[in-house]
């Protein structure tokens, strides 16, 4: 019977090559930066379109118009309360449909208000 790798030697471990961790998401630009801390800093718009008031965000990248497994580009995110964000009732907990039949606003609406309170 033939072995697998002829070169290795009785004995002797056979070596992993070194494996390279590569992503094709680009790093933010300082303008992009800029941008998702002035939405985090401004608070959860969520929260503001329930009437809840500013609460701290984080940023969370639409899924509107890409694939799975990938994110949207720097520029199409919202800010989002951590509970809002990934918590069980939020966006990650519930999943896009039920988070949009449970508060009445799609994450594209919730962009909109959000690119609205920016300019504001």
């Amino acid at each position: 019977m033939r072995a697998f790798n002829s070169t290795l030697k009785p004995g002797k471990p056979m070596k992993r090559a070194a494996m390279k961790a590569t992503t094709k998401r680009k790093a933010a630009t300082k303008q992009e930066r800029a941008y998702m801390s002035a939405q985090a800093d401004a608070g959860c718009i969520l929260c503001r379109h329930l009437g809840l008031g500013a609460t701290p965000a984080e940023i969370h990248h639409l899924r509107h118009g890409v694939g799975a497994g990938q994110r949207n580009s720097h520029r199409m995110s919202i800010p989002l309360c951590p509970e809002h964000h990934r918590g069980a009732t939020g966006f990650h907990g519930l999943g896009r449909r039920e988070f949009e039949r449970v508060y009445g606003v799609t994450e594209m609406e919730l962009l909109e208000m959000s690119k609205e309170a920016a300019t504001a």
